[in-house]
């Protein structure tokens, strides 16, 4: 084996590690620019605003439940 033959397997080497790199990094940029969808719906965070005592105001306010706070003044 020559000189020139090992430098043929090393440049091979080095361009298939990039090639290899190039992939990985690809696939990682691709994969996180994708939208993550909603965790829940509007009718399922409905559901649990009114298992918690709450009031849902969806349709005035987009995903907003209501709670009534505690006061120290009672109302008449």
């Amino acid at each position: 084996m020559t000189t020139v033959d090992s430098m043929k397997g090393a440049g091979r080497r080095l361009v298939l590690g990039a090639l290899l790199a190039a992939a990985a990094g690809g696939l990682l940029t691709a994969c996180s620019s994708m939208p993550i969808g909603p965790t829940y719906t509007e009718d399922e965070l409905r559901v649990i605003c009114e298992r918690h005592g709450g009031w849902w105001r969806g349709r005035l306010i987009p995903g907003f439940c209501e709670y009534q706070t505690a006061s120290i003044y009672q109302s008449p």
